[in-house]
């Protein structure tokens, strides 16, 4: 009898064992192959990047082109300094190298009734191996800004390691000045010294090899300091123009 209990027991455990394992297995494994199913059902989404490949013979075309302009850049430089090594340009310029205050003659009224100035100067072109040429010469006296005489020159040519001097003799007559100048003149002539302006600006051009040709405006820019009533010399002065 009671073999029979305790057998009939083992054999009922046996049998709820043997149903949950199953039924344990049975959902594992329907899960399994649910979650195979959906990833089977999921579409591939391989995104190609970048635009169809360049064929072999553009990109070579390509490489080409730009060695050869980097070639050219390197030939262009080598050859530009290689000329200014050679010549060495240097700016032509104007320099004043002598000027004086012959005469002034100015009444009460404010009028400049005749003035005399002596000017000499000199374009100068140091370049050992390039000759220069200066046009479009503009320059002019003035005081207190006032213009008093304008200078002018036809183009010429300087030849290379020389000077061209251009001398004037300025006459002006009947320049009336503002109420300003008028005061300042009065006071100059009390002091003895005479300021006038020179400025004005001229086109140069000149060759660096066979090639190149640089043109360039010089431009000057001088205040000078008159003893008049005197010998009409100035004070000291490096007057010269300068390019940019």
């Amino acid at each position: 009898m009671d073999t029979e209990v305790g057998g009939g027991g083992g054999r009922s455990h046996h049998t709820s064992s043997s149903r949950e394992a199953r039924s344990g297995g049975g959902r594992w494994g329907g899960r399994e192959t649910q979650q195979h199913q959906e990833n089977g059902s999921r579409p591939s989404r391989i995104r190609q990047e970048g635009g169809p490949g360049r064929s072999p013979s553009v990109v070579w075309a390509l490489v080409i082109l730009c060695t050869l302009l980097a070639i050219g850049v390197i030939v262009t430089g080598a050859t530009v300094f290689a000329v200014y090594l050679l010549y060495k340009p240097k700016m032509p310029y104007l320099l004043v190298s002598d000027a004086r205050l012959v005469s002034l003659e100015y009444d009460g009224s404010g009028t400049i009734q005749r003035m005399v100035l002596s000017l000499t100067i000199l374009a100068e072109n140091s370049n050992s191996k390039a000759d220069a040429s200066f046009s479009r010469f503009d320059l002019a006296v003035g005081f207190r800004g006032a213009d008093v005489a304008l200078l002018r020159a036809r183009p010429f040519s300087v030849a290379r390691r020389s000077s061209v001097p251009l001398p004037y003799l300025v006459v002006s007559a009947g320049r009336p000045l503002n109420p300003d100048a008028m005061q300042y003149m009065d006071g100059a002539l009390k002091a003895g010294v005479v300021p006038l302006d020179l400025f004005g600006k001229a086109r140069t051009t000149w060759k660096v090899g066979i090639f190149v040709s640089l043109r360039f405006w010089t431009r000057i820019h001088c205040k000078f300091l008159f003893f008049y009533p005197g010998n009409g010399t100035h004070m000291p002065l490096d007057c010269r123009s300068r390019s940019p």
